[in-house]
């Protein structure tokens, strides 16, 4: 039987090793897996001590001059 969340484990590892820092969204989609399944998986990582989050963005606010 294989260990699933070994083999996770390693690939999210892998990816941010080899693409450097990116968001949930991009980590799923580079993996095929959701964004939220992402997040489980991120912060598991956290909680285990093998990821840190280092920084938080601030999304502008828009402009209310702009269409949309």
């Amino acid at each position: 039987m294989i260990d699933w969340w070994t083999a996770i484990d390693g690939e999210i590892l892998g990816c941010l090793e080899n693409h450097g820092a990116m968001s949930l969204q991009e980590l799923g989609r580079r993996l095929g897996i959701s964004e939220g399944e992402a997040n489980a998986f991120v912060s598991m990582l956290v909680r285990e001590g093998k990821l840190r989050i280092r920084q938080v963005e601030l999304v502008p606010a828009a402009d209310p001059g702009a269409p949309g």
